[in-house]
């Protein structure tokens, strides 16, 4: 789980009971990209259909010029009988089982990849054996603005270490 989330009463057992709903059960991972949330939002209560993480496309934006980005499809269906398999993992969200962290391990030879992060992980656990799937609801919410609160952004931290200015 990323640092800036907000949880759901009871979301650890909730994921656990959606992860073993999950097609290849023990080896699933759920991620999705949560909803947004402000500060001054009420306490997170959860329960919004969820999205699919199934397309991706090179960012026309001059900051992130020919990086691929992955974008939502439409949502789950919340009636389900099981979560839908997608492609991709959301780095700032995904549930697994701790046996996940042993067979992909976060990659040493990246430890400053942030955009591509999501593609290498996908990638690397589908060629070990684990599936992805879109959780049916959402039960955390995710702070995506933190860089307007005056928190440093992923490249200026970079940049400090490398003695040098980030974009």
């Amino acid at each position: 789980a990323d640092a800036h989330l907000r949880f759901a009463p009871e979301w650890d057992r909730l994921y656990t009971e959606e992860a073993k709903a999950a097609k290849s059960y023990p080896k699933a991972v759920l991620s999705a990209y949560p909803p947004g949330f402000s500060e001054g939002d009420p306490p997170y209560k959860g329960g919004t259909t969820g999205t699919r993480l199934c397309t991706c496309e090179f960012s026309k934006s001059d900051v992130e010029h020919h990086i691929i980005r992955i974008n939502t499809g439409e949502t789950c269906g919340a009636h389900a009988d099981a979560p839908t398999q997608i492609a991709y993992i959301a780095a700032g969200f995904f549930f697994a089982r701790a046996e996940f962290l042993t067979d992909v391990p976060f990659d040493p030879f990246l430890p400053w990849c942030f955009m591509g992060e999501e593609i290498a992980l996908s990638l690397r656990a589908w060629t070990h054996g684990w599936d992805i799937y879109a959780p049916r609801k959402n039960l955390i919410a995710h702070q995506y603005r933190p860089g307007r609160m005056g928190l440093p952004k992923f490249w200026e931290n970079t940049g400090r270490v490398f003695g040098r200015p980030g974009p």
